[in-house]
């Protein structure tokens, strides 16, 4: 019997009828690409003879570098490779070094070049960013797919410069359960739950779905724009421009015309001075 991962790649187990159903219990369900995992990645600017250059990546799945960030560094946050559930004990790793004041993150910014992995690890990942309020950004080169996007979801406000791509999940395995339609249910019922929870729209969900598993669509702009992958939720907008209003000490509506004056022609707000070419990312 074999295990077939996705249509870009191909992982084949043999397995003994007594190792069935120990193998169907610890796959979990994934979106496509398997390989290495993914790795959380961080780099500052340091000044050497003078000129400002990158300083060495270093990995918030390592101790060592962490341990070496010195107290307040500004560091360029990267998710590069395979999501795997290992992934979330890096991401805790960066928002410790972010909550305790040993790290800022520049721009408030984490840049995605991911072509998927574990379903249940993204969704995850989304909502750690989402409760950190951090911005999620998709470079000009690069491209977040399949499991990415549901990681690259929860940015508080999203960009996209590059590629996102989606398609429907599927189980990992080939196994033939009586239950395997019931599962799959569960699925659907668990993907349209996280889309809503992050306050992305229905048609998203039916979106995704839409898409056989063994191809990718490439979301267009407009597409980005009506699913809300590349700005702000609703909810999200309203809680920030209230926000914003109380601080300037105006009323909304004065406030929305101030905004619409600003925003006229122009990128979103707090994200008008991202060079969405990327910092160098590690690769």
């Amino acid at each position: 019997m074999t295990i077939d991962c996705a249509q870009h790649g191909r992982m084949t187990l043999k397995l003994t009828p007594k190792r069935s159903l120990l193998i169907l219990l610890l796959f979990s369900l994934c979106l496509a690409i398997p390989g290495a995992r993914a790795e959380l990645l961080f780099r500052s600017m340091e000044l050497v003879g003078g000129q400002a250059r990158w300083a060495p990546v270093r990995s918030y799945a390592n101790p060592a570098d962490l341990a070496a960030s010195p107290p307040g560094e500004e560091v360029h946050v990267y998710f590069s490779g395979p999501i795997v559930p290992a992934d979330l004990a890096a991401a805790k790793a960066m928002t410790e070094m972010l909550r305790s004041g040993r790290q800022r993150v520049a721009g408030n910014l984490v840049w995605f070049a991911s072509d998927g992995g574990d379903i249940d690890a993204a969704m995850e990942l989304g909502r750690l960013l989402r409760r950190h309020g951090l911005l999620t950004v998709v470079g000009k080169f690069d491209q977040c797919l399949s499991a990415c996007v549901f990681a690259f979801m929860g940015g508080e406000r999203r960009m996209v410069a590059g590629r996102l791509g989606i398609h429907r999940p599927f189980f990992p395995f080939t196994l033939d359960t009586p239950d395997r339609q019931v599962r799959f249910r569960n699925l659907q019922r668990v993907l349209k739950d996280y889309i809503e929870e992050l306050d992305f729209p229905p048609s998203l969900y039916e979106a995704v779905m839409a898409v056989p598993p063994e191809v990718v669509h490439y979301l267009s702009t407009a597409e980005l724009k009506r699913y809300y992958l590349d700005g702000i939720s609703p909810s999200s907008e309203d809680l920030a421009d209230a926000a914003e209003a109380r601080r300037l000490k105006l009323s909304m509506a004065e406030y929305l015309a101030r905004k619409a004056r600003v925003l006229d022609g122009r990128a979103p707000l707090g994200l008008k001075a991202v060079d969405l070419r990327g910092p160098t990312a590690p690769r």
